[in-house]
């Protein structure tokens, strides 16, 4: 089980904006360091967690949420308002704000949404 997944950013108040778009995505806690900026913000999908760190950009190779036909118009109107990199049969590719690569997928079935 993956209990949460971390993300370098410079801004993780701009960042955290752009994932509190995506569909299912519900913000649980913000830190703060003891001068009052702020440190990481906390969002969840589910079971797992995405923790937005201040610090140097860094982040996983690609971060892919699963799609789940109960989210299909969301996930259009969120589709529809950003720009798709790349595409397969079963994953579409899109960047966060930071230039992080995401996506959202359906294997084994084929994602049929765009």
């Amino acid at each position: 089980m993956i209990h949460h997944i971390a993300i370098g950013t410079p801004n993780p108040s701009n960042l955290a904006e752009f994932y509190l778009r995506i569909p299912g995505a519900k913000k649980t806690r913000e830190f703060h360091y003891p001068s009052g900026l702020l440190r990481s913000i906390w969002i969840e999908f589910g079971s797992i967690i995405l923790m937005l760190e201040e610090g140097e950009k860094s982040s996983p190779r690609a971060l892919v949420f699963s799609f789940n036909e109960n989210d299909k118009s969301s996930w259009i109107q969120f589709l529809n308002q950003i720009e798709i990199q790349n595409q397969t049969e079963y994953t579409v590719y899109f960047l966060d704000t930071d230039g992080n690569l995401l996506g959202l997928s359906q294997y084994p079935e084929k994602l049929k949404i765009i």
